[in-house]
């Protein structure tokens, strides 16, 4: 299975682009990292929580932290 990850998929045009992708690509999976800032709101992928495509993960890519607990997921495609 075919997996992005997504920066910022909580936002209006990151939700409807991870919702977009998961609808249009059924063998594609997403990981959703959002730093939940004035514009991300979880609530705008809530209906997907179900769904095992899908993942969210609350951080800040620019963090010192990030890329290390990123590196463990073996992923081929970003999406900012």
């Amino acid at each position: 299975m075919k997996c992005i990850v997504v920066t910022g998929g909580c936002g209006f045009i990151g939700s409807n682009f991870v919702r977009f992708e998961l609808e249009t690509y059924p063998e594609l999976s997403v990981i959703n990292i959002d730093k939940l800032t004035y514009a991300g709101n979880p609530e705008n992928l809530a209906d997907l929580e179900q769904d095992p495509r899908y993942t969210f993960r609350r951080g800040d890519i620019c963090a010192a932290t990030a890329p290390s607990s990123i590196r463990c997921w073996p992923l081929p495609t970003w999406m900012r």
